[in-house]
């Protein structure tokens, strides 16, 4: 199993304030839906210990619930309904992100009260690009 990615000195992390989880997260949906992902949990508890949830699965979207104060984070996967999976961070309180560079994909690193984090790393776009589409025939 591979270990979590650490920040290198032409990365940059960025704290993103509790307010803004909901946008964020629908922008960072948009921007990097498709992209191959892993989904790593990384726990201080026997266990949680270290796990890996998925791998080279397709990112559909992640999305913040904050309904009651709950503070809920859902990730989901899957190109097709039968390769779909959700998984859920239940009482958040932090998420970071850590752009892209020109080697690798974003992270985002999402926290809970009970200090587990949960990671969650995607590919480069262009690392898993559709290639162009054929040109259209001419019907004659």
């Amino acid at each position: 199993m591979s270990k979590p990615r650490t920040a290198t000195p032409q990365s940059a992390t960025l704290n993103i304030a509790q307010d803004q989880w909901i946008e964020f997260l629908a922008n960072f949906t948009r921007d990097y839906r498709g992209a191959h992902a892993r989904l790593e949990v990384i726990g201080s508890d026997t266990y949680t210990g270290y796990r890996v949830e998925t791998e080279d699965r397709t990112f559909d979207g992640v999305a913040a619930d904050d309904k009651d104060g709950e503070h809920n984070v859902w990730i989901t996967f899957g190109g097709t309904p039968a390769d779909h999976i959700t998984h859920g961070v239940h009482r958040v309180t932090a998420i970071r992100t850590l752009l892209p560079t020109s080697n690798t994909g974003p992270v985002l690193d999402i926290e809970a009260k009970d200090g587990t984090k949960t990671l969650l790393m995607l590919s480069r776009p262009e690392d898993y690009a559709l290639p162009p589409a054929a040109p259209e025939r001419s019907r004659s």
